[in-house]
């Protein structure tokens, strides 16, 4: 359920944004990161005289779907911190003109 974020106090709305930005910190440090270094080192053409392994299609396009699903996830915390620094914007603007 959305949050209406105009009736929050400014202190709830530090706090919330405290809270996405640590949770996209981990997002990014222990889940979209490393899919993606996994697809890259999956996809990687290998120098000559190195061992080459088989990589099968369906596993490039099961690693690039959960690349996908990450980024996705990403996106909408990106999204929700926007709409938070947005509504803090608002709300030390009414504060500074006295609304």
């Amino acid at each position: 359920m959305k949050r209406d974020l105009s009736r929050l106090t400014l202190r709830e709305m530090f706090s919330d944004t405290e809270r996405l930005t640590a949770e996209l910190a981990d997002h990014l440090e222990l889940g979209f990161l490393p899919k993606n270094q996994q697809l890259i080192r999956m996809v990687r053409e290998l120098p000559e005289g190195v061992e080459k392994r088989r990589v099968e299609d369906i596993s490039v396009r099961n690693q690039a779907a959960e690349l996908l699903k990450s980024d996705r996830f990403t996106q909408e915390l990106f999204v929700k911190l926007e709409e938070y620094l947005v509504a803090i914007d608002q709300s030390i603007s009414d504060i500074i003109d006295g609304d």
